[in-house]
């Protein structure tokens, strides 16, 4: 990577930061929140999931016009928009309140992440994408090394609003950067590359590579997404760990390890072949998700491992998936297809979300039951997508 290119990726990997912490750092507080608003598994798990469907109707909307404009400028108004949402989550005196600024945050917020991917994949050549998205992907894993030990700290000694605040706080300097940093993004609006939104669909409609891209992050939002959301509900409920120092320590520990894991996977994946490395990563996941949603009663240290396999497999295999994905598109149409891909996303953790608070219960404990049903799921979810993800053609 040239120097200005490592600039223009860091700054794309701190808005995945921030838009990460913003999504994540409801999961970890779900005890608090639940105490503070006075609500249920289920109605926790709206929270999550409005975020999704705000984010996946956004998201859809802007196939409409997602290459239509300068990539730079449409996620400038975007960050903007995920700022003020933020706030009102910090703000919110009440849950519908709070529930109604999510959704709001999960307009703006929730298409970011597209952008980004898309600008990626016009700014940087196909034999170092996934290279690219290893640096870009470690805004999630520096969420969690960084954000959620950091969040949760701040709950504990300040309140549940406090995160929030830091992370209006911390967009402001980020929303800079962007402005400062990224350069204009529109070689696609030159007038031979122009093209509609009809254009785009009809060659959706021809190309059955392109539907197997959009299906396959489907898949592994169910895998990926169906655990996250419980997981520390489950290890304070039903485990019994402190959710001051072991719960922190789960997220420090796997996030600082996929620090290091982002950008090598990445380059792995341009060197050996980006599915073979998604193959591998994937199938080793199983493992910890097994374990985890499977455990009774086990020791803080033993857990703390496999979770960490979990953050290593899981989110190491989005890396080469997401190379491939953005590689299945031609240039002109990249803006669109990323945005649809987000809606999808989105609106699958939604209903993923959704449906596990449906299925995982509160027993007179206040223990999680059923959470082994969901790690099924997960697990039939890695398999089939192992299985889709070799039929993605690369194309530009």
């Amino acid at each position: 990577m040239t120097k200005k290119e490592t600039l223009i990726l860091l700054t794309l990997a701190f808005v995945q930061f921030s838009n990460i912490i913003d999504g994540m750092i409801l999961m970890p507080l779900a005890p608090t929140i639940k105490t503070v608003f006075h609500i249920d598994t289920q109605h926790f798990g709206w929270l999550v999931s409005s975020f999704g469907i705000a984010a996946g109707c956004s998201a859809f909307f802007s196939t409409f016009w997602a290459d239509k404009f300068d990539r730079k400028y449409i996620l400038i108004a975007l960050y903007i928009g995920f700022i003020i949402g933020t706030y009102l989550c910090a703000i919110a005196p009440t849950y519908e309140l709070f529930l109604i600024a999510r959704i709001f945050t999960g307009i703006f917020g929730g298409v970011c992440g597209s952008v980004i991917l898309a600008i990626v994949g016009d700014i940087i050549p196909n034999e170092r994408r996934a290279s690219a998205m290893g640096m870009v992907m470690m805004g999630f894993a520096l969420a969690a090394v960084v954000g959620i030990p950091l969040g949760l700290i701040l709950s504990n000694k300040f309140g549940w609003q406090m995160p929030f605040y830091v992370i209006c706080g911390l967009g402001f300097i980020i929303l800079v950067s962007i402005i400062a940093f990224i350069p204009n993004v529109n070689a696609h609006l030159k007038t031979e590359n122009k093209t509609t939104y009809k254009h785009f669909y009809n060659a959706l409609f021809a190309d059955k590579s392109m539907q197997i891209a959009l299906f396959v992050p489907i898949v592994m939002m169910v895998a990926h997404m169906g655990i996250i959301p419980y997981i520390t509900d489950f290890t304070v409920n039903n485990l019994h760990f402190n959710k001051e120092t072991d719960v922190p320590l789960m997220y420090l520990i796997g996030g600082l390890l996929s620090v290091v894991n982002s950008p090598l996977v990445g380059k792995l994946s341009d060197k050996f072949g980006r599915y073979k490395v998604f193959a591998i990563l994937s199938s080793l996941a199983m493992i910890p998700i097994y374990f985890i949603t499977h455990s009774t009663s086990t020791s803080v240290g033993l857990f703390l491992c496999f979770s960490s396999m979990f953050f290593i497999f899981s989110g190491g295999r989005m890396i080469p998936v997401q190379a491939m994905i953005t590689s299945a598109v031609l240039p002109k149409f990249r803006g669109s297809f990323m945005a649809l891909n987000s809606a999808l996303q989105q609106f699958t953790l939604g209903i993923v979300t959704f449906i596990g608070g449906t299925i995982i219960t509160n027993n007179a404990k206040r223990e999680l039951e059923h959470y082994t049903i969901v790690g099924y799921i997960a697990i039939a979810a890695t398999l089939i997508s192992i299985w889709l993800a070799k039929k993605i053609k690369l194309v530009g």
